[in-house]
Order: structure tokens, then C-alpha cells, then sequence
């Protein structure tokens, strides 16, 4: 059954943009010029996302969200709101009322995807695919498991050992069969020579005498025959045991030779755990600090921009390509900058040569600069709020503001002899976001 969503905006142009890319996934998309409509559409309606505008004659978007949310049969529906609007203080409000997340106007085809993905609209096929790997074991993590590799280990010594026993068994019957073979042919051969021994006698007429010799040559004979079939097989037997001596003492020395072979790979094994275990360490270790060596952002830049979302996006990626699991506390500092006004409300920086002591302000109050460390795109909000559910809760974000508590580089006690450009640069040394990466307790080999 096809998914439907529902675009609420007095716009045409942007329902008509919109529709076109949600109807790409193969949803079923119905459109809304007013609050007012949405309202009456959901009455008899229950689609699985709604996209709202928000600056809309009459009620505008966020009071539609809240008389949505405030709706008992309607208040399970996810809201994104689809707007011009931006910043911090927006996406906070919306998601107070109840939106999910804020979509912009211009936005990218990947991005809707995304979003899809998230609020599973739309399947999400590389999962899928992740799944369908897994399942068949193709190996291609590049750090198999530590289990698997014991269960093969098991596996390879027992097949061995049955191997082995195998070919024992096989010898000792062809040893057994060879001599069988060889006992009844000397059993055979006497006895015909006995069954051809003529008759003693060529009729009743022979002398008594004469008959009891011949009776007592042949008895002899027979005693002689069993006595040396008595001592073949008695040589037989021997030579029997003998073999099966032989054969035992192979056995045991095999079995040893084994056992020494298999614990030399259980020691190999063990040896790969720790350097697996070190390699691991070192893998997660280079990607924090790839990612501290941009800490670093301008004066009139979002702390928690665009940029910073493309390299947490990156470094999500590659810690799931390693079987990570854990958070990214992401800790902000602001810069105390020598500043002049540019208007009412607007501060900027002066000319680099101008005296320290002349600017109109250096930073801000606490609480203020600890606001500033918060200041996010909505792009990144976006991705922050939709990354616990797209890595099944592998990747958690934290994210904490220090403001300007923590200098890495201390300021001047005085601004004698310092020009603007001068203190700004420390300022701008202070200017960072650092990550911190966490793996949980069995996340590590």
C-alpha cells in the first residue's frame, strides 16, 4: 500500500516542487492551500507525513502544528515544517510545538531522502543490503569478529582430528584384511594336499596290520598339519600385535604433534586479538583527531554549520564502517573578540592596525557566549535529530556549549601595546568546536 503525505502551503510553486520530489519515493501526495484545509483534509484523512509552511494567510503554520498535536486522532502524525525560515531559535520552536524537524524551501533531493528514511516513509535499501550481508557472512567488515574466528578454529581442529583418525582406521583394516588373506591361503593349501592323499587301501581284503599303519601315518600327518597351522597362527597374531602397537604409538605421536599445532594457532589467535584490539583504538583515536584539526571557525560563522555537518557525517561513516558504537560529544567555545558597532545591534571586527583599547566591546556576557556556542544551521539540527534513528542508536550525539569559560590561549591582563588584529587572533584561537569520541563498553574488540 502506497504511503501518503500531505503539503500544506499557500504557495503553488512550492506545492508543485515538493510534490514532484516526494512523488519520486512513490508516495501519494496530497496537497493543501490553507491551515484552515489541512485541518478539514485530516478530518477523513490520516497521511503518514505532513509538510508545513509557515508565514500562510490567516493561521499560519505553527498554530496549525499545535491544533494537530493538540488532537488526540491526529497527534500521532509527523510534521516537518517546510519553510524560508532558519536558525536556532526557530527549529527549537518548532519542535516544541511538536515538528520533527525543519525542512527549507530550497532544498536538496537528498536531503528529502533523508528525511523519508527517517520518518520510515520510505524503505532504506542500503540497510537492507547491510542486512542481506550480514546474513550471508560475505567477511567484507574489515575487522571480522573475534567469534567467528573460534568457531572456525573448532571447526578446522575437529575436522583435522577426524581426518586423522580416518586414515588410522583405514590402515589397521587393510593390516587386518592382508593378513586374513594370508592365513586362510595357508589353510587352503594343506588341505587340499590332504583331500588328494590316495587311498591306503584298494579294498576289505587288505590286511588288518597294514591298514592300522597307514590309519596311524595319516593321523601323524593331520597332527603335524594343525600343529604348524597352530604355529602360523600363533606367528600371525603376534605380528598382529605388533602393527597394532606400531599403530598406537603413531596415533599418540600424531595426536601430540596435533595438539602442539593446535596450540600454537590458539596462541596466534590470542596475539591477533590484542593487536585487533590495538588497531581498533588507533583507528578510532585518528579519526577524532582528524576531526579536532577543524575545530577551528571565522567570527561571523555558525559554530554548528553546514561544514561541521559534512565532517560529522563523514566521521559517522567511517566509525560504522568499523562496527563503532557510542556517542560524539561535540563541545563548543567562543572567542573573546575585539569588536566595534556596525549599528544598533550589530557588532563587527575593525581594522586589524586599530588599537585594542579603542574597540567598542570584547565578547560577551557569560550566558550570552554560551548561547553563541549553540547556534546551529538547519541543516545540522536536521541531521543531529535524525542520526540516533539512521544508525539504529550506534552514533548519539551530545552537544554542550562552554561559551567563553575555557580559553585555550589566555588574553592580555592589558591592552597596552596591542593592536586589534593582534588580540583578535587569540580570539580566534579560542573559536573552536572540539569532539570528543565515546565508544560504549562492548563496542571495542
Amino acid at each position: 500500500m502506497r504511503k501518503t503525505a500531505l503539503i500544506v502551503d499557500d504557495s503553488k510553486s512550492a506545492r508543485v516542487v515538493l510534490k514532484r520530489l516526494l512523488e519520486s519515493h512513490n508516495l501519494e501526495v496530497d496537497t493543501a492551500e490553507s491551515a484552515e484545509a489541512a485541518l478539514q483534509y485530516l478530518i477523513d484523512h490520516r497521511p503518514d507525513v505532513v509538510f508545513m509552511d509557515h508565514l500562510m494567510p490567516g493561521m499560519d503554520g505553527f498554530q496549525a502544528v499545535a491544533a494537530i498535536k493538540s488532537n488526540p486522532d491526529t497527534a500521532t502524525i509527523p510534521i516537518m515544517m517546510y519553510t524560508s525560515q532558519e536558525g536556532e531559535l526557530y527549529v527549537g520552536q518548532a519542535r516544541a510545538l511538536g515538528a520533527i524537524g525543519v525542512l527549507p524551501k530550497q532544498v536538496e533531493p537528498v536531503e528529502v531522502s533523508k528525511v523519508l528514511r527517517s520518518l520510515h516513509v520510505i524503505g532504506d535499501e542500503a540497510e537492507r543490503q547491510k542486512s542481506a550481508g550480514k546474513d550471508e557472512d560475505d567477511g567484507t567488515d574489515d575487522y571480522p569478529g573475534i567469534d567467528k574466528l573460534d568457531t572456525e578454529l573448532r571447526i578446522l581442529i575437529q575436522d583435522l582430528f577426524d581426518q586423522q583418525r580416518a586414515v588410522l582406521r583405514r590402515d589397521l583394516l587393510d593390516s587386518y584384511e592382508t593378513i586374513a588373506a594370508r592365513v586362510a591361503e595357508e589353510i587352503r593349501a594343506p588341505a587340499v594336499a590332504t583331500e588328494e592323499v590316495p587311498e591306503p587301501y584298494e579294498s576289505e581284503d587288505k590286511d588288518v596290520p597294514k591298514r592300522l599303519k597307514i590309519a596311524i601315518a595319516v593321523l601323524s600327518l593331520l597332527v603335524i598339519t594343525f600343529a604348524w597351522l597352530y604355529w602360523l597362527r600363533v606367528q600371525s597374531w603376534q605380528s598382529v600385535q605388533l602393527e597394532n602397537s606400531q599403530l598406537r604409538n603413531q596415533m599418540e605421536q600424531g595426536s601430540s604433534s596435533f595438539a602442539e599445532s593446535a596450540s600454537a594457532i590458539q596462541n596466534r589467535v590470542e596475539e591477533f586479538r590484542e593487536s585487533l584490539g590495538t588497531t581498533w583504538s588507533v583507528a578510532v583515536s585518528s579519526i577524532e583527531w582528524g576531526a579536532n584539526q577543524a575545530a577551528y571557525y571565522d567570527f561571523d560563522e555558525l559554530p554548528l554549520g553546514d561544514r561541521r555537518r559534512r565532517l560529522f557525517a563523514e566521521m559517522s561513516e567511517r566509525l560504522l564502517e568499523i562496527g563503532f558504537s557510542g556517542v560524539l560529544q561535540v563541545e563548543s567555545h567562543v572567542g573573546d573578540f575585539c569588536m566595534i558597532a556596525a549599528g544598533p545591534a550589530n557588532y563587527v571586527l575593525p581594522p586589524p592596525e586599530m588599537d585594542a583599547a579603542a574597540c567598542d566591546a570584547i565578547g560577551t556576557g557569560d550566558d550570552e557566549s554560551i548561547d553563541l556556542g549553540l547556534r546551529q544551521s538547519v541543516g545540522f539540527a536536521n541531521f543531529v535529530n535524525v542520526s540516533d534513528a539512521q544508525t539504529q542508536g550506534r552514533i548519539r550525539f551530545e552537544i554542550v556549549s562552554v561559551g567563553n569559560a575555557e580559553p585555550a590561549v589566555p588574553y592580555p591582563d592589558s591592552f597596552r601595546g596591542l593592536s586589534a588584529g593582534d588580540w583578535n587572533e587569540i580570539a580566534a584561537a579560542n573559536n573552536r568546536v572540539l569532539v570528543s569520541i565515546l565508544p560504549d563498553a562492548l563496542s571495542a574488540p
